[in-house]
């Protein structure tokens, strides 16, 4: 269950000096089960940007499956190009504590994976494939989303992310404005309806959840928050799990300058 909330949350930013942060707060449900709780929050100027988020398991889920993680990127922006210069993570799971560690030159190039499963610690040199790689994690395929977005009112994307390991290709297609009302959301309004299809290259046999993933879309709703103008996420959703529907909907929204 973990690697759907890593798709879905590897998800929004954090911190830049002097500018402005976006702060959210989601309830996550599958089927009729309370799944989880996420924080999401990022900062985007012209200069650089910073995206973090964190997700922990709730109600049933934490008692038979234990899991929470937190997520960190940060980079800069040149000639509207994305260079990430650093990318953790650390989850924990009931059986173990997992961290990782990107290590980027100074023009955005992954170089290194340092990665730890509990005690022990592993570097590994990166080799890129060939070919063109957009992004070296999905927070930043995240970032790119978001200033296109703000700048176009479109979320109409196409990133291949290369983590040093796998290989996703992302696709965002614009389903245009509708008028977003949910009893379970605490706003509504004038909406931009998204669909995400995320397919994974060269998946083992038998990993169901990755398979799952790639045959089904995530929609989604972004919103403007009328006093800065900066996109947030009102809810997200795949219409079947082998668990039942999976939303992630918004339960608070704050603005840090």
């Amino acid at each position: 269950m973990k690697k759907y909330f890593k798709i879905i949350f590897s998800v929004f930013i954090a911190y830049t000096a002097n500018a402005t942060t976006l702060e959210q707060t989601f309830n996550v449900e599958i089927g009729v089960f309370d799944a989880a709780k996420a924080q999401v929050s990022y900062t985007l100027n012209d200069a650089d940007y910073l995206f973090s988020s964190q997700i922990k398991t709730s109600g049933m889920f934490d008692n038979f499956y234990s899991f929470k993680a937190e997520y960190l990127t940060s980079g800069e922006l040149k000639e509207n190009s994305f260079l990430t210069q650093n990318y953790q993570q650390k989850t924990q799971s009931s059986a173990h504590l997992r961290k990782k560690h990107l290590l980027f030159d100074k023009n955005g190039i992954l170089t290194q994976r340092i990665s730890s499963k509990d005690n022990e610690q592993k570097k590994v040199d990166i080799t890129l494939p060939d070919i063109k790689i957009d992004a070296f994690d999905i927070q930043t395929v995240l970032i790119m989303l978001i200033k296109n977005f703000k700048d176009t009112h479109s979320c109409d994307l196409n990133k291949t992310v290369f983590n040093g390991k796998k290989i996703y290709h992302i696709t965002v297609k614009d389903s245009g404005r509708v008028l977003f009302k949910d009893k379970k959301v605490p706003l509504s309004g004038e909406s931009f309806a998204c669909v995400a299809f995320i397919h994974q290259e060269k998946v083992e046999e038998g990993d169901l959840l990755w398979k799952v993933s790639s045959e089904r879309n995530i929609k989604f709703y972004l919103m403007l928050d009328k006093a800065t103008n900066l996109p947030f996420l009102a809810k997200m959703e795949i219409a079947s799990t082998p668990l039942g529907k999976l939303e992630a909907y918004i339960t608070d929204l704050e603005i840090k300058e």
